[in-house]
This record gives structure tokens, C-alpha cells and sequence, in this order.
């Protein structure tokens, strides 16, 4: 970890930032949910993991669902599995291949075409989740909730209406350095803290398809701090073309 970054980390108070976290997540379901259990999808990563690891403090076990969605075959789907065993929740796994593969035969016959464009390989997977994730709270009437971190937010490393979509979003303002603060503080094993972010659907990393590393882009939005230019003004294009994510849907006013 470079200089920059690491400063900027100890000069933060991060067991204060996860009781706080503790008490936002606790104080949202009091108002939007007093008896709804938080429904999380579980990819065995830093994100989920905290994300559930909280909840589980904030609201107890009993009041915390898993769900991991492979499609197909996963190859980290134990580590899924080693979270909510560590973590003691109730879980279900759900596979989506047969939803993802019956959408894309259906939109191919309904619009005549021979293949699919790349991007909806991409995105419907994490699409089929979260309407899963739904179906499945729905019927606890539970809460779903949002896994994504700020610099994925940042460089819009999310699907609209996928793993964008949810009720409430205990990461949405931590980078993933902080991320991985807050769940040593709330003592998660290093394998989940340090598991390499992927999205479970394909062979790549998050820093494979991004193009760069979240330390790199961390040490951006925390310190703004960046040598290389290039990479600056990689990092800051994508922002730029993908804030779109981040605001609230345009409506026409008349």
C-alpha cells in the first residue's frame, strides 16, 4: 500500500465508523422494515461479507438471509458458503443458468436475431440476480441490500437494475481499502477481507476488467493523488461517462 493511502487510512477512526454503520443499518430497518429480515446476496468477498457481517450485529442472525446465485458452475461458490457458515445466517443457494439462459433464447426468437451483443452477456446475469434476490425477500418480506463500495460506484463498475439496484447500502461511501477496515473490525477472516473482487460469472477480476487497481483508484478519490496521468485521466473517464448511475432518473417537468 503506498504512503499516501495508508496516511490517509490511519487517520480514521474505523472500529467508530463500523459501530456507526451498526447503528445506521439499525436505525434504517426501525423505519422501513421493524421486523423484515436483510436479504443479501453472498459472493464470499469483502463486500458481501461486511455487508452481512453488520446486519448481523445490527439486526442479529435470525434477521439476516443469504442467498449465493451461481450460474453454473462457480469456482470460489465454498467461499460463499465458508461465509455463511462463519457467520451463522440462514442461507439458500439459487441457481440463475437456467433464468439467464432461458432469457437470452426467448429475446433471441423474439427479435429474430443470431447472437447477442456482449454487453447482455455482461449484464443480465447480475439482472437475474437481483430480481431473485427479490423474489426471495418478497416472500420474507425482506429488505435487499446493495453490496456496492464507492469506487465502484466511482468508476460505475455496476449493473443498472443488478447489483446497482437495492433497498440500502451500508458501502455506498467506503472505498474498498475502507471496506476491508471495517471487516477486520468486525473480524472477518483474511480470506474474505483479501478474496480478489470478481463478479463470480466470469474468470476475470474487478482490477482485470477495470484496467487498473483499487488501490490506485482509492488512493484518487481519498487523497486525489496520481502520478501517472494517464491513469488519472483513465479513471477520470469513466467516472465522467458513468455518473448517470449514480443520479436519480431524469423526468420531464412541465
Amino acid at each position: 500500500m503506498n504512503d499516501h493511502l495508508k496516511n490517509c487510512l490511519e487517520a480514521r477512526d474505523y472500529n467508530a465508523i463500523t459501530h456507526a454503520c451498526i447503528q445506521w443499518i439499525r436505525d434504517w430497518f426501525q423505519q422501513n422494515g421493524p421486523d423484515s429480515p436483510a436479504v443479501i446476496g453472498i459472493s464470499g468477498g469483502k463486500d458481501s461479507s461486511a455487508v452481512a457481517a453488520l446486519c448481523v450485529e445490527a439486526l442479529g442472525r435470525d434477521r439476516v438471509f443469504g442467498v449465493m446465485m451461481p450460474n453454473g458452475v462457480q469456482c470460489d461458490i465454498d467461499v460463499s458458503k465458508r461465509v455463511v457458515q462463519h457467520l451463522a445466517i440462514p442461507h439458500a443457494t439459487i441457481n440463475i443458468k437456467d433464468s439467464v439462459d432461458a432469457v437470452k433464447r426467448t429475446v433471441l426468437e423474439g427479435i429474430g436475431g443470431e447472437a447477442l451483443a456482449n454487453q447482455v452477456n455482461i449484464n443480465l446475469p447480475p439482472r437475474i440476480r437481483m430480481a431473485t434476490l427479490y423474489a426471495v425477500s418478497q416472500n420474507r418480506n425482506g429488505r435487499v441490500s446493495n453490496n456496492c463500495n464507492r469506487s465502484e460506484n466511482f468508476v460505475g463498475y455496476s449493473t443498472i437494475f443488478g447489483d446497482a439496484a437495492g433497498d440500502f447500502s451500508p458501502l455506498g461511501n467506503l472505498t474498498v481499502a475502507e471496506v476491508k477496515c471495517v471487516g477486520r473490525c468486525l473480524g472477518l477472516p483474511e480470506e474474505f477481507v483479501e478474496k480478489p473482487p470478481a463478479d463470480g460469472l466470469s474468470d476475470r477480476t474487478d482490477e482485470d476488467a477495470l484496467g487498473f487497481t483499487y488501490e490506485a483508484l482509492d488512493t484518487y478519490i481519498l487523497t486525489g493523488w496520481c502520478p501517472d496521468e494517464a491513469l488519472k485521466e483513465k479513471m477520470e473517464k469513466r467516472h465522467q461517462a458513468n455518473l448517470f448511475k449514480l443520479r436519480p432518473m431524469p423526468e420531464f417537468e412541465f
